[in-house]
């Protein structure tokens, strides 16, 4: 599951007394058998571009095909590791040249074109960003020819609170200046340069794009670190030409290489029994990748990388749950088709999924309805609930799979907009309604420790119950339900400003009647300092009362980091609160 999702969820399921005896036992060890190996440390955590993944694909084919499946495995490219062939750097300042050491003064940006130029002037456009009426950096600046200097990061400060999160980011600002065709493009970083990885977006600019220390640089251009000072310091550009005498140039040659890894889909159909309905399909589908080594989107952080990944959770338990739903569903001979998806690329931005929808083993209009299965491991056994979103699907339909509830099961009445960085949202934006079964983020979410020992095998089993009822409700009926633009917008709260604070809570997205309930808080957070725990309920930020996630979201946009807010809570029946001091992101 990708890590900047936001889940605004449809539906919970909340379990009032669950009925261990009547488990389905065998179902349980199926689950457990199949997550164990997806998660096993020889498995390396399944890193799109790894062997291992394909591995685990050809498991799951193999499961399948014992079924009496007909599969096919799809593959498609994707670049899965960058490498410099060719590498030199020098700072040209007057008459001296200094050579820049890579690795340490210098890297490429995965994204980088190849470069090979001597003597380009700088230009230094303090964080390449143009607010109309506002701020410019680009203000009296001449491009052509130019090597651009841009900080990586926009900082927090009040001329930005308004400029769009899309604009903010690194690569927007750098097709920006790939449009206003500069000769290439320095990235200032403040902490030491970053290991040269795939970047996320684009494989590959039309202009070399180079990390560059700032004291490196500013041994050759005496009054850089001055600049960014006064901008951070007054709000206002100090944006100038460094041509002037003595005049700064950057001298680069640089070829990189692109490693390419085919990455796998497993493709499997179940036949449908109607001899008229038998050519629709209603399609089931999960995950089978994870973060590998934790190179690219770990949580863990800097610790994280280097270390093994398992994705229990996310999402070996929803690869598992499809196999085992591919089981049970070929046994009950549905009216229409099932087409069984696992999808490789999902945590490289739904590679898998936008593959198969451009590339597709049936014809796309003929799949009527897609249900995604991400992160379904870990129903809490103090709060059983899990999420069920419709994106694009009728509230109607929503409503409808109700009826299928267990018997010790209840449902919110609420059903709202549902939104999910998963791979049904590739099936919705094709105009395909969907469903989504999620059983919420938890304090191991893309870290090492997203283990099978956490896994709740037997609400996994309980859970394959409805997931079975619910699809085998679309398989068989007369109408099915169509695709529903309104759900299938993504609503965006606020008015796209940046989020400022990071207070480190992990979010319990599922309505509560009392506030915003939490499912933990990360290690050296704001959250964790003023002692909050998984399942408080949050109920009040400052002078604003807190009864959703919306609420909380928009009282975090309102602050900026130094302030102080008091923090109310509940932890069972007793109101806390604590001053908290804010911290920036």
């Amino acid at each position: 599951m990708r890590p900047w999702t936001l889940f605004l969820i449809a539906t919970s399921l909340v379990a009032q007394a669950p009925a261990q005896a009547s488990l389905d036992k065998a179902t349980e060890a199926r689950l457990r058998k199949e997550v164990t190996f997806l998660a096993a440390p020889e498995l390396k955590g399944r890193g799109n571009g790894y062997p291992e993944l394909e591995l685990a694909a050809r498991r799951i084919e193999k499961e399948l095909k014992a079924l009496g499946l007909k599969t096919q495995l799809q593959h498609f490219p994707f670049i899965a590791k960058v490498v410099r062939e060719r590498q030199d750097a020098a700072l040209v300042h007057g008459d001296s040249l200094r050579p820049l050491v890579w690795g340490k003064d210098i890297e490429a940006l995965g994204l980088s074109a190849d470069a090979g130029f001597r003597n380009r002037p700088l230009a230094f456009l303090g964080y390449g960003v143009q607010i109309p009426g506002g701020y410019d950096d680009f203000a009296g600046i001449d491009l052509k020819g130019h090597v651009a200097v841009i900080a990586r990061t926009v900082p927090d400060l009040d001329i930005f609170a308004h400029l769009p999160r899309m604009d903010r980011s690194l690569l927007a600002r750098l097709k920006r200046l790939e449009a206003a065709k500069v000769a290439g493009v320095i990235v200032l970083e403040e902490s030491g340069v970053r290991s040269l990885l795939r970047e996320e977006g684009p494989v590959k600019l039309e202009i070399p794009v180079v990390g560059i220390t700032a004291e490196a640089l500013a041994a050759s251009c005496g009054d850089l670190v001055a600049r960014l000072k006064t901008i951070k310091e007054t709000g206002k550009p100090a944006s100038q030409d460094f041509v002037l005498a003595p005049w700064t140039a950057l001298n680069l040659d640089l070829k990189l290489s692109r490693e390419e890894a085919q990455v796998p889909n497993v493709v499997a159909v179940i036949p449908g029994r109607d001899p008229k309905l038998k050519k629709e399909f209603i399609a089931i589908g999960a995950h089978m990748d994870h973060l590998g080594m934790g190179e690219r989107h770990s949580m863990a952080g800097a610790e994280g990388r280097g270390q093994i990944h398992p994705g229990a959770d996310d999402n070996a338990s929803g690869t598992a749950m499809v196999v085992e739903l591919a089981r049970q569903l070929k046994q009950a001979k549905p009216k229409r088709s099932i087409l069984v998806l696992h999808f490789g690329g999902e945590e490289e931005g739904l590679l898998g999924s936008q593959y198969w929808v451009q590339h597709p083993t049936q014809p796309l209009e003929f799949v009527k309805f897609m249900l995604n299965f991400d992160m379904v491991g870990r129903l809490d056994l103090k709060a059983p609930k899990l999420m069920m979103g419709g994106l694009g699907a009728p509230k109607s339909a929503v409503e409808a799979a109700q009826k299928f509830v267990p018997k010790d099961f209840s449902v919110s009445a609420d059903v709202g907009a549902s939104v999910g960085g998963s791979d049904h949202m590739t099936f919705s934006q094709a105009k395909i309604p969907t469903f989504f079964f999620f059983t919420g983020i938890h304090g191991e979410y893309h870290r090492p420790t997203d283990t099978a020992e956490l896994i709740n095998f037997a609400g996994m089993a309980r859970l394959a119950v409805f997931g079975k009822a619910v699809t085998l409700d679309l398989a068989n009926a007369d109408v099915l339900p169509a695709w529903d633009a309104e759900t299938a917008k993504i609503p965006m709260k606020g008015d796209g400003g940046p989020m400022r604070i990071a207070f480190g809570t992990l979010p319990d997205y599922a309505d509560n009647a009392k506030g915003f309930r939490i499912n933990g808080v990360s290690k050296g957070s704001t959250a964790e300092t003023i002692g909050m725990q998984a399942g408080d309920i949050m109920v009040q930020f400052g002078d604003k009362p807190i009864k959703s996630i919306y609420d909380y979201m928009g009282v975090l946009g309102s602050y900026k980091p130094g302030d102080k807010a008091v923090v109310q809570w509940l932890r069972g029946d007793q109101l806390m609160k604590a001053e908290a001091t804010l911290k920036g992101r």
